[in-house]
């Protein structure tokens, strides 16, 4: 049974350093977006993240089952951002329990 874990930008503060790899500033958060599949909640962001061990683009979208919350992430350097973004939103938007 999915449940609401919390605001998306309360939910993105705390999950911030599992996708950066180190730090998290709200400034880095370009998009945030809530949508339900069946009983499940899903939070997607896009963000931008020059300081990030990840790479300066990133997208993720998290979930929770039970007490377990599930991070998806997807990132990219200035360099490969052009040409994977379309790629990377798709294996974004394809992520579901």
């Amino acid at each position: 049974m999915g449940r609401d874990i919390g605001s998306p930008e309360k939910v993105i503060a705390s999950l911030g350093p599992f996708v950066t790899g180190n730090s998290y500033d709200p400034e880095e958060l370009l998009e945030a977006s809530v949508e339900k599949l069946g009983d499940q909640t899903y939070y997607k962001y896009t963000l931008e993240t020059p300081y990030a061990l990840t790479g300066t683009h990133n997208l993720a979208k998290a979930t929770a089952k039970g007490s377990t919350v599930v991070l998806f992430v997807a990132s990219a350097n200035d360099k490969q951002w052009p040409a994977s973004e379309k790629i990377l939103r798709t294996m974004l938007d394809s992520f579901q329990l």
